[in-house]
């Protein structure tokens, strides 16, 4: 039935998204409900469910207990003049149960440069990637990410920078 609910309430969502008149969103939705209606009458059961009676296996676990507790993911340096160089430290937690280890930590260009730990932080301890931005060569605005892979789930932690660099005319 919770299967039943949901799936409805997505169809109502988009129905009620489509607005009238829109032919080809109509034949998405009545296309979407046909599949619904297949599923319930297979008695299809979605197969990440567990039953709650029992107990996973820890050796064959793939998920840490590792966890980044971030004081923030996104540091807004302003307006900057092109030339100039930013320096922004990211600082965390971890609030898992499992030390943290931190494989990695790259850039979307190579005007941004992170600096990571490279010992594992234990449970309750605190860490810090620290970015380097160089605006030399860059105009207006601008928003690189860094992706930090660790032993933690998800894998992969997205953090971003944005501003805007301003040419300056002598």
């Amino acid at each position: 039935m919770k299967t039943k609910f949901s799936l409805f309430s997505i169809v109502a969502v988009l129905f009620v998204a489509a607005g009238c008149g829109n032919a080809d969103m109509e034949k998405r939705i009545a296309n979407l409900e046909r599949r619904v209606n297949q599923l319930e009458t297979q008695g299809v059961v979605r197969p990440a469910q567990q039953p709650a009676n029992t107990v996973a296996n820890p050796e064959t676990t793939l998920a840490s207990n590792a966890a980044f507790k971030w004081e923030q993911t996104l540091y807004n340096f302003g307006t900057i003049k092109q030339g100039e160089v930013v320096n922004y430290t990211f600082k965390f937690t971890n609030s898992g149960t499992e030390d943290l280890q931190i494989s990695s930590a790259t850039a979307s260009c190579g005007c941004t440069v992170p600096s990571w730990p490279r010992t594992a932080i234990p449970p309750g301890g605190k860490g810090e990637i620290v970015v380097r931005y160089d605006s030399k060569g860059k105009t207006g605005q601008q928003s690189p990410v860094i992706t930090v892979v660790a032993n933690t789930t998800p894998r992969q932690t997205r953090l971003s920078l944005r501003g805007l660099v301003q040419v300056v005319s002598e």
